[in-house]
């Protein structure tokens, strides 16, 4: 059952959302509830939780826990949560599945499951924070080999000073509420396009009540030609990428192709009939390195402040 909650989504109403689903043993003692783990760091304080047949990945806030990641142990292919879904559909809008990189590990669902699906693939993930990287290993299936690799690093700084080129760039860095505002500005996208292979794309997770979808298209669309949107649940997915628009037919022949390949689970042609092609930001400023005013809403303030 995919879940269509934002990404952001508090705890206890993530545990309602899965209670009917939940409510027979699917995996061991998987229908109990419970912590499984709480790791510091500089960066958060990072939970697993048991939910049902769902292992959680949790950030917290003093009194606020904000889901991160899902996955299932008896089903390790599923996408639980809408948005890593659709952060796929990427694949069908260019013509090498080959080297991808992904900023912001968490559970690593997105790129485990192209792991798995695409065995073309290879895949660099760079996650900031080391607990998240070891409790990712532990509890959510993450395992490192010649196709899949983990850099603890700042994802910036990586892009910046690499010198690989990637067919596609996965964006899906947050932390709690916030998103680190270094990762959505005008001079982000433009390190990310250096890095970019020719006909390469980049996907980027929105979650609305973090960003402002506009302000994410204005500063998409000040460095890339196009830009694509999909709704993943209670997310937004951006495709950026230069050259002519691309045509539903491309797309969805490409997707096709794909699905012969590869069999994925969740088919690419499903997902595109969503596509919303080269929106516009309707007058929003772009994001820029010294104005980027993201993560301040009502919601982060309570919770840092204990009123969560």
């Amino acid at each position: 059952m995919p879940i269509s909650l934002n990404r952001r989504a508090l705890a206890g109403g993530l545990i309602a959302a899965l209670g009917a689903s939940a409510a027979g043993p699917a995996f061991g003692q998987a229908a109990q509830y419970g912590r499984i783990a709480r790791r510091e760091s500089q960066y958060a304080t990072t939970y697993i939780d048991r939910d049902g047949r769902y292992i959680a990945m949790r950030f917290g806030i003093n009194t606020c826990l904000f889901t991160e990641s899902l996955y299932n142990p008896a089903d390790p292919t599923e996408l639980p949560v809408t948005y890593t879904q659709f952060m796929t559909v990427a694949l069908a809008y260019t013509n090498r599945a080959t080297r991808m990189a992904e900023i912001g590990l968490g559970g690593g669902r997105i790129a485990s499951y192209i792991h798995d699906f695409v065995p073309t693939s290879n895949i660099t993930c760079i996650e900031l924070d080391p607990g998240v990287v070891d409790l990712a290993q532990r509890h959510f299936g993450v395992r490192q080999d010649a196709r899949l690799r983990i850099v603890t690093r700042d994802g910036r700084v990586f892009m910046a000073r690499d010198n690989v080129s990637y067919d596609i760039i996965f964006v899906d860095a947050y932390q709690g509420t916030l998103v680190p505002f270094h990762l959505v500005t005008q001079e982000f996208y433009r390190i990310l396009k250096r890095r970019l292979a020719s006909g390469g794309v980049v996907a980027q997770n929105i979650s609305p009540d973090v960003l402002d979808v506009n302000r994410m298209v204005a500063t998409a669309r000040s460095v890339f030609a196009n830009a694509d949107l999909y709704q993943g649940g209670g997310n937004e997915v951006l495709i950026a990428y230069d050259g002519p628009p691309k045509t539903a037919a491309q797309l969805t022949a490409r997707a096709t192709e794909l699905q012969t390949a590869y069999r994925l689970r969740y088919p690419l042609a499903n997902m595109l009939r969503t596509r919303r092609a080269n929106v516009t930001a309707g007058g929003a400023r772009a994001f820029t390195d010294d104005f980027a005013p993201v993560g301040y809403r009502d919601l982060d303030r309570r919770c840092r402040t204990g009123r969560g």
